[in-house]
């Protein structure tokens, strides 16, 4: 059974997690500073080639992360799919990383080490720690115009293994290998460029490096042998749920990471429009085959174009809870992603739901309709007549 990732699996409460939290946030912050990443000057000379060493310490973390979880999940002891990870929007997101790469650049920092150097002392890092604020806010304004361009290329959740095919442990091993190349090509690169500059290149700690190397190899290693681990087999019972659309909404709002959201119909189909943050079936899967393969660690939601009154094979193979739709895309799209319409009779019951509809319009399509002050009828009771003295 997975241990980890600890907080998600209620290992500890909240306020734990905060202060665990906080005291990796202050590790974190001492290894940059310790690694130089707290001066402009070494920062910046990655752009030239002149020291290497951003890459080289960024490309371990990389490498080590991948190759932990790798070997750590191979043993069953992390839920690798339990990792939050964020919504791909290609085109916004190519842009954005240009434009990053532009402020590192000219002030030689980005903000987690402008933060860094700030704490050391350096004032250069609050001039760029004031620019990311302007610049925060100047997009917050300039957002409703941008707004299109910023949800555009929208992909869903996109790792490498399952673009690959791959296993993780193999993806994990190929980022070491990857790691190793690029160390050894930066310090040629740094090697020529000082021959020619007539300058000295940074020094090397050749047996730190080859350490590295060495556990870096062994744990890829261990991570591979781990897909020779007997898996175990047990009775599956599906127990199929009905989600309605409103409750499916709410849900991926508040607990996004606790679904596995699948979209059923054609690829073609999902890939043009679906329902925000679920998975389109593989063109070469359309049958869903690897949905029997996703660990049983949350709830597995379904829907199509049609109500749904049985499974198909594959998600009768999963081992966790299973949800369907109660309902469709199309209905989903009515009740959630379109603009939501005005109640005609207007009581109170007719009006909660309304502004909740819209509510989750907003959350979901970032539009915003014009406030609406609308109030239940009176209910006029005829007044009784009688006589009497």
């Amino acid at each position: 059974m997975e241990m980890m990732p600890l907080y998600l699996n209620g290992a500890f409460e909240y306020p734990t997690a905060i202060a665990l939290a906080t005291l990796i946030g202050f590790g974190f912050g001492f290894v940059l500073e310790r690694a130089g990443f707290g001066r402009a000057t070494i920062l910046s000379a990655q752009f030239y080639g002149a020291n290497m060493r951003v890459l080289k310490v960024m490309f371990t973390a990389i490498a080590t992360a991948a190759v932990g979880l790798g070997l750590l999940g191979g043993v069953g002891l992390v839920d690798l799919s339990m990792l939050s990870i964020p919504e791909t929007f290609l085109w916004p997101q190519l842009v954005g990383g240009l434009l990053f790469g532009v402020g590192f650049v000219v002030s030689g920092y980005c903000p987690g080490t402008s933060i860094v150097a700030a704490t050391s002392g350096n004032v250069d890092a609050l001039y760029t720690l004031g620019g990311i604020v302007i610049g925060s806010v100047a997009f917050g304004f300039a957002y409703p115009a941008l707004e299109s361009f910023y949800l555009s290329g929208d992909m869903g959740v996109v790792t490498f293994d399952q673009l690959l095919g791959v296993s993780w442990v193999w993806l994990a091993a190929g980022v070491a290998i990857m790691a190793f190349g690029a160390f050894l090509g930066a310090e040629k690169v740094e090697s020529w460029l000082a021959g020619r500059s007539k300058t000295e290149a940074p020094d090397h700690d050749m047996p730190l490096r080859n350490r590295a190397f060495v556990g870096l190899g062994v744990a890829a290693l261990l991570g591979i042998a781990t897909l020779g681990l007997p898996q175990k087999t047990e009775e599956i019972t599906v127990d199929v749920d009905l989600i309605s659309n409103m409750d499916l909404a709410e849900s991926l709002i508040l607990a996004h990471n606790d679904l596995y959201l699948i979209d059923l119909r054609n690829p073609s189909e999902c890939a043009s429009k679906r329902i925000p943050g679920a998975m389109c079936l593989p063109g070469d899967d359309v049958e869903g085959r690897f949905i029997e393969t996703l660990p049983p660690t949350r709830t597995l939601v379904l829907y199509s174009n049609e109500v749904m009154t049985e499974l198909p094979n594959p998600a009768k193979g999963y081992k966790g809870p299973v949800a369907v739709l109660d309902g469709t895309f199309n209905s989903f799209q009515s009740d959630v992603l379109d603009v939501p319409k005005l109640p005609t009779d207007p009581t109170v019951e007719n009006l909660e739901e309304y502004r909740l509809k819209n509510a989750l319009h907003q959350q979901f399509t970032g539009q915003k309709t014009a406030p609406v002050d609308l109030k239940p009828k009176a209910t006029s009771r005829a007044v009784k007549k009688g006589g009497g003295c």
